[in-house]
């Protein structure tokens, strides 16, 4: 009895150290060689960045799996022992366990959000990271991917970029072994194809986004995690209107010096734009950044009507986009999910042209992709702020149905159904 009390407790132990991890992982490649593969067991896997957190693409696709026959789903987290919220600890598994390893060697479909080297990545005690490489070709593998990019991804990069950004071998070639890659759009589906060379053209999906049916089901049918978060940001707002600002991320090397700081005239004058129109600034910079000095310091006075709507405070975007009324960034994509639901959008693009073409880049020309007024500087953004605001109601204009057009083929809640019908027929489940 103790014993096997030893060996249950080795079985799910987190292995913290490379130097019995990579060796480890090196076995396990052997033996999901050999091991039988199901394919009614579907591994989804908490966000790469965001320990915990099961989100966006993965968390609509599990939410339309619960209780489906035929299916059995399996989340993924690493270093942590707290099932994502809503999530059934039944169905979590600690992919950084011998138990875990397990489970993932006889799961026959693969649901990423970003590449095997990211989702399944394991930190050690050392600082190191290490993945297991599963054998693709014995699997069904779908990269659900996580947005609509509007930046240029891997083989479409600036050059520097690309050599920053896609220097892993082996992220680079698992893409020709896709079974499918979900897009929004036929033309999306163009982009995705050629950023993610070599994978075939034919292997992307043109079926939608599943985290955009989100943006429209009715609130009742939403998950709980997500109710929660909009009664939430009702709650923050106090009847104020919601003017969602999400700038983008930018790398490292010219953040400090090109990210956009904000200064104590220019947050006055913008506080007294929104309280004229009662309304409130939101603030959601990307996860691996912050939003340029609009949040006040820890117990100073707030010069404007300011709310932290960080990813640490609210996991989805959704329910943030349900409850806005105006949507402003710069190159970020919120502002296409945005378009799904005919909300007003504004770009503050004060370093467009170092970001067009030494940053990251741009897919689209702006005056194409972009269906609102492009702000160049701190004083044309809060006019244009200001005039959207004041109109009575949005009516969205031929240009901005174009541009939804351009990004979206459905504008349904049936996005997720679709990916699933699409795996079920490759699983054949």
């Amino acid at each position: 009895m103790r014993a096997g009390g030893i060996l249950r407790a080795a079985w799910r132990r987190r292995i913290a150290h490379a130097w019995t991890g990579i060796p480890l992982l090196a076995l396990w490649r052997l033996l999901d060689l050999l091991v039988p593969k199901r394919r009614d067991h579907w591994a989804l896997f908490a966000h790469p960045l965001k320990p915990g957190q099961l989100v966006e693409n993965a968390r609509a696709v599990h939410e339309a799996l619960r209780g489906e026959p035929g299916v059995r789903t399996w989340v993924f987290v690493r270093g942590t022992s707290t099932p994502p919220p809503g999530v059934d600890p039944d169905t979590v598994v600690e992919l950084g366990t011998l138990a875990g390893l397990w489970r993932l060697a006889r799961c026959g479909v693969l649901l990423l959000t970003n590449s095997t080297s990211m989702d399944m990545s394991l930190a050690w005690s050392n600082g190191g990271f290490s993945a297991p490489r599963p054998w693709l070709r014995r699997r069904v593998v779908v990269n659900l991917w996580h947005g609509i990019p509007l930046k240029r991804l891997f083989a479409l990069a600036n050059p520097e970029q690309r050599r920053h950004g896609d220097r892993n071998r082996f992220r680079r070639l698992e893409r020709r072994h896709y079974d499918g890659l979900v897009a929004s759009s036929d033309v999306d589906a163009h982009a995705m194809a050629a950023s993610f060379h070599p994978l075939p053209p034919e292997r992307v999906w043109a079926t939608g986004l599943p985290r955009n049916d989100f943006l429209v089901q009715p609130e009742a049918d939403l998950p709980a995690p997500l109710r929660a978060e909009l009664e939430r940001v009702r709650a923050l707002c106090a009847g104020r209107r919601l003017v969602l600002y999400a700038p983008t991320y930018r790398d490292a090397s010219v953040a400090r010096e090109l990210g956009y700081h904000f200064s104590a005239a220019e947050i006055a004058a913008l506080g007294r734009v929104l309280e004229r129109h009662g309304a409130v600034l939101g603030v959601r910079g990307h996860y691996l950044a912050n939003a340029g000095g609009l949040l006040p310091e820890a117990g100073a006075q707030a010069a404007a009507p300011v709310l932290d709507l960080g990813h640490a405070r609210f996991h989805e975007i959704a329910p943030l986009l349900r409850h806005s009324s105006l949507v402003v960034t710069d190159y970020s994509s919120v502002y296409i999910d945005a378009l799904y639901l005919d909300l007003p959008v504004l770009s503050f693009a004060y370093d467009l042209d170092h970001y067009r073409d030494h940053q990251n880049g741009l897919l689209y020309d702006m005056e194409l992709a972009f269906p609102g007024p492009v702000a160049r500087d701190f004083d044309g953004m809060l006019r244009e702020l200001d005039r959207l605001l004041s109109l009575p109601a949005f009516a969205p204009d031929a240009h901005y149905r174009q541009v939804q057009r351009l990004f979206f083929r459905h504008l349904d809640a049936g996005n997720t159904g679709r990916v699933i019908a699409r795996v079920r027929q490759l699983a054949g489940v």
